[in-house]
């Protein structure tokens, strides 16, 4: 957030400027980095049920984590803008206690195609509105461990689609180099998963499958480069 807050105030420092700048050529990378809110109930559920057998509240819920990943575009007029992108998103919870041990890895990769739309205009920066779609893809590992039990260690897979919208600003800073920021909203949901290749349910119904839900807010603060 302080990230966030530095670049906004750039931002409105070039705004100051009325004098254009002529972009490089029509294509660009970026790069981003930033804060992503999850909806992880099922695994939350989990994580309340290992604090009841453990005798306390010690592993916190997982509702949120970064967010960073590589942006390539293509300029297709003055106001819209096509490309690919890769994200990777983390999330962690975990306790040990008196010999038991629960730890919860949740990270998730984006695969995903995004429209940009930032109106043509003189001043340096430049507010938008975008959207993406794609693939979420997830290896999470839980591993858990106690004095009687021993250990044990799964590894949760699955894939599922995403969409999202989000607002965008966009600082100039040369011809090449520009300052971007994104907030929105993405649903991202895996409704099924597997361990050794066999469907996972939740340990209170044999009909309901465990997902991971990624679905929420996110902020991004990026850097971005036209060769």
């Amino acid at each position: 957030m302080k990230l966030l807050t530095g670049a906004l105030i750039l931002a409105a420092a070039f705004l100051s400027c009325d004098a254009g700048l002529s972009l490089a050529g029509p294509f660009y990378v970026q790069v981003h980095g930033g804060w992503s809110f999850y909806n992880l109930d099922d695994v939350n559920d989990a994580i309340d049920a290992a604090n009841d057998e453990a005798g306390g509240s010690f592993g916190d819920h997982v509702s949120s984590g970064l967010d960073v990943g590589l942006h390539a575009g293509y300029t297709m007029t003055s106001e819209l803008s096509l490309g690919l992108g890769y994200s990777r998103l983390s999330g962690s919870s975990g306790f040990s206690r008196d010999g038991y041990l629960v730890e919860y890895d949740l990270p998730a990769d984006l695969y995903e195609v995004f429209l940009d739309y930032l109106p043509a205009t003189d001043q340096r920066v430049r507010t938008g509105a975008g959207a993406t779609m794609g693939m979420i893809r997830s290896a999470a590992t839980l591993r858990v461990s106690d004095p009687m039990g021993g250990h044990l260690e799964d590894q949760f897979k699955g894939m599922g689609f995403l969409f999202a919208g989000y607002f965008i600003v966009n600082a100039a800073v040369s011809s090449s180099w520009s300052l971007s920021g994104q907030v929105g909203f993405r649903h991202a949901i895996i409704s099924e998963l597997e361990v050794d290749g066999e469907t996972v349910y939740n340990p209170d119904s044999l009909d309901d499958k465990l997902r991971f839900n990624y679905s929420g807010l996110f902020v991004r603060l990026g850097v971005q480069f036209r060769p």
